[in-house]
């Protein structure tokens, strides 16, 4: 049977007293551990089991951007969950060869890697706001009095989000059954069965819904004029287990590809290896990441109704809004952090050539604005440019030639040997470039498509729609959602966030109709 012509999810759905609804998660990254924890909390307040199920917790978002990784376990292992009992309500297959959250995001075992949202933005648990909050004031991670803006380590959001994970599972008891195929997804088809992954054991995985919790897209590395995969002294992706283990005990001198968060990140690291180790980071523009202000202040979210629907439209309205709040109360930050619970509605107003217009010019300008460093990295940043230490610079990479001793990069201005090079230039931004085996298996199969300019799979609120656009037994969420949301803003313990957007909450609504208020 062909993957277009095959029964969807509400043909497939298993009859009362057939079994337990089976879903299969494809991703053990932050992703896919709260897919793995917001059903585990269905199942234990018992509305799981049916074919919803998947629909409800595979729209849960990912933390922050950072758009992150877990996954559905204890510890990852490969044993089941709960009681032992034999007949569970919901079976869960979560496939990666990863231990849970030790992905790109959460993975890192430097605690200097901070998260870039407050705490009080980073609770798991739907209701709980400052859940996380009082976990790192109970850790002893930070004071009471500091805990609410408090940019807790990456590392320990991860232990954070496992804890509450294991104590859902927990909840859920033999009604919920969670097994950890450590092994990397290679392909997905659907069949009578129901969809089935492949691996690259040769096993597969059938379940009753597929959810795509992949996180993050490969990083790119298109500014390179020729292939760099083979070169010792080439670091391609600074986020792989050990990728920088080389660089951090050798003292030469590092370009980094990129001046955007992870850029941050990687300098710190590498600062910190050797009083005498210089960085320089380039990119197109040379634009650094805005800091976040040193205290709490607030977010003034606008009345969007008269923001109009084309690009210059609304690139003016949210000026006027940005500089408006900037002369009320002497900051801009609180209007760009009102404007992201617009994002999502304001994207849907573009047509294709905004859009790409955006994403070719204002992409840029927006995130460094928008997904901002800490405080505490931004000075650890400004001394070290302060001390020469670290340098800044934009420029257009020309050629590339890689040496026995390093490699030098030429650019329209000059040409600079450098010890070692790291790609730190973020995600590939085309779903269709990325060479990854699930979605190309999906792709070929008909079984999904993305939008025009390949930013994200388009979705029914989160199911995947098929070739001939109609929705299948596959859901997506986060980043892979790129296309039709742009971001979601709202934080990992919404269950419902990546779903149909109608509006922000309304305890996040600030008219500016008449004046500005701050929350």
């Amino acid at each position: 049977m062909s993957a277009r012509s095959t029964a969807h999810p509400s043909a497939s759905a298993p009859t009362a007293g057939s079994g337990p609804l089976r879903i299969v998660v494809v991703g053990a990254g932050a992703a896919g551990s709260l897919v793995v924890f917001h059903i585990a909390r269905l199942v234990a307040a018992g509305s799981a089991g049916n074919s919803s199920t998947a629909g409800s917790a595979g729209n849960s978002n990912t933390a922050g951007s950072a758009g992150n990784s877990s996954t559905a376990g204890s510890a990852g292992n490969s044993n089941t969950a709960g009681s032992g009992g034999d007949r569970p309500s919901v079976d869960v297959t979560v496939v990666d060869p990863l231990d849970p959250v030790s992905g790109p995001a959460f993975g890192t075992a430097d605690a200097a890697h901070l998260l870039n949202v407050p705490a009080s933005g980073m609770s798991v648990v739907p209701g709980e706001r400052f859940d996380f909050v009082t976990w790192c004031v109970d850790e002893g991670l930070t004071s009471p009095d500091d805990a609410t803006y408090f940019f807790a380590p990456r590392n320990r959001w991860a232990r954070y989000l496992r804890t509450r994970l294991d104590e859902a599972r927990a909840a859920a008891d033999d009604r919920l059954r969670v097994t950890h195929v450590r092994s990397t997804a290679t392909g997905k088809s659907v069949d009578a069965s129901g969809g089935r992954v492949t691996t690259a054991d040769g096993s597969a995985v059938v379940g009753d819904r597929l959810v795509l919790a992949t996180g993050l897209p490969g990083v790119g590395d298109g500014w390179s004029p020729c292939d760099l995969s083979d070169q010792p002294r080439y670091v391609g992706d600074p986020w792989r287990p050990g990728a920088l283990d080389e660089v951090l005990a050798d003292d030469g001198d590092v370009l980094v590809i990129g001046t955007g968060l992870t850029m941050v990140d990687v300098a710190i690291s590498l600062l910190r290896s050797g009083a005498d180790r210089r960085l320089e980071a380039i990119s197109r523009n040379g634009r650094l990441p805005r800091r976040h202000a040193d205290r709490y202040l607030g977010e003034v979210v606008p009345d969007i109704a008269t923001w109009g629907e084309s690009l210059d439209e609304i690139r003016a309205a949210v000026a006027t809004h940005v500089a408006r709040l900037e002369r009320l109360l002497g900051n801009w930050r609180p209007g760009v952090d009102g404007v992201r619970y617009r994002v999502a509605e304001l994207w849907g107003r573009l047509g294709h050539d905004d859009r790409a217009l955006f994403v070719r010019e204002l992409a840029g300008r927006w995130g460094i604005h928008r997904h901002r460093m800490p405080p505490s990295s931004g000075v650890l940043v400004d001394e070290a440019r302060a001390a020469g230490r670290l340098v800044i610079r934009a420029g257009r990479i020309t050629g590339v030639e890689p040496g026995p001793d390093g490699i030098t990069i030429r650019t329209a201005d000059d040409a600079r040997t450098h010890s070692w090079v790291v790609n730190c230039t973020g995600p590939q931004s085309d779903l269709r470039r990325l060479g990854n085996p699930v979605l190309d298996s999906l792709f070929a199969n008909g079984l999904a498509r993305t939008d025009a300019l390949g930013l994200g799979l388009l979705t029914d609120g989160g199911q995947v729609l098929d070739a001939d656009g109609r929705p299948g037994p596959i859901w997506a969420l986060g980043s892979l959602r790129r296309g039709e949301l742009w971001e979601d803003h709202r934080g990992p313990g919404d269950p419902g966030a990546g779903a149909r957007r109608g509006g922000v909450p309304p305890r996040r609504r600030a008219s500016l109709r008449h004046s500005a208020t701050t929350r």
